[in-house]
């Protein structure tokens, strides 16, 4: 799922655009909860602020659960009521007919808060179960996973990188921010942690675990859109990234998509140009030409600025 989107932090606010805030549920008038992160490796070091409408605490009894039930009508209402009875609340969720007239499965996140934990939830199921539960009947298992999201939200991402040094700058703003006007206001102690109330910036949506992650870019970043052709074979995309790389220019998002298997697929990528060799319209023509020097397939369809 592409959920990312670039912008601007100006007097320290951000804005939240629709399409990355509503999947996560950071709408006008929803409370969020906020920590921020400072990241360095060799030298080099960023910022970036971690959003949520959940509080570190619900977070400990977040869960993953997945149903699969018969594809006939009132199975999803089963295992709903299962969760209903049980006080578990459905975050975000997924259903999908995997296998027509006869399977389904239900994707979701639950919350666990008001009910227990992950083990208890699949022991009543497992329960109901051997016991011939009609109210089951047409609900096959249940398989329950406890989240890690707490990790996610409280030491970052780069917890598995033993390279980068990870500074939990406030693990948590206790105090729950208010979106107002699609803008997120940063509490007075991140600015000051920043040193300055204005900068690029790139919002990445995490929806599995309702977190939007505002990282903080150079403030000289000159991103451009990238869609480029190419074929569906082993070693395209790795001809395109090494082309790229030849030009000194870097890689900040990107989204591949297969149109006709094993021969025609399509890479957008969002780029920042700053340091590249070539400038404007010279960057473009040099990028063209080394792109269609790979092959046959291989075409810039387009390059454009992208407003910051």
């Amino acid at each position: 799922m592409k959920l990312w989107d670039f912008g601007r932090m100006e007097n320290g606010k951000i804005r939240i655009s629709q399409k990355v805030g509503e999947p996560l549920g950071l709408v006008d008038g929803s409370e969020v909860f906020s920590s921020m992160f400072k990241y360095e490796i060799n030298g080099k070091g960023s910022y970036e602020i971690v959003l949520s409408p959940f509080g570190p605490e619900n977070y400990r009894e977040i869960a993953y659960v997945t149903f699969q039930v018969r594809d006939e009508p009132g199975a999803l209402a089963q295992a709903a009521l299962f969760l209903k009875t049980r006080n578990v609340d459905i975050l975000n969720s997924e259903t999908v007919s995997s296998v027509p007239n006869v399977m389904m499965a239900w994707e979701m996140l639950v919350d666990l808060s008001f009910f227990g934990d992950s083990l208890s939830l699949k022991r009543e199921f497992d329960e109901a179960k051997a016991g011939n539960d009609q109210g089951l009947s047409m609900v096959d298992c249940l398989c329950v996973e406890a989240s890690d999201l707490a990790t996610r939200y409280t030491r970052g991402a780069a917890v598995e990188n033993a390279k980068v040094k990870t500074k939990a700058l406030r693990k948590t703003e206790k105090k729950a921010s208010i979106i107002k006007d699609g803008v997120f206001e940063l509490p007075q102690a991140y600015v000051n942690f920043l040193g300055k109330n204005s900068s690029p910036i790139m919002l990445i949506g995490e929806p599995d675990s309702w977190i939007l992650s505002i990282a903080f870019l150079n403030d000289d970043a000159k991103l451009m859109k990238l869609s480029v052709d190419l074929p569906d074979r082993p070693g395209a995309i790795h001809e395109i990234m090494r082309a790229i790389s030849e030009e000194d220019i870097n890689v900040l998002a990107g989204y591949t998509n297969v149109l006709v298997y094993f021969e025609h697929m399509t890479c957008d990528l969002v780029i920042d140009v700053r340091s590249a060799a070539s400038k404007g319209k010279d960057l473009t023509e040099a990028l063209k030409s080394k792109i269609a020097s790979l092959g046959p397939v291989f075409k810039l369809q387009e390059m454009t600025p992208v407003k910051l």
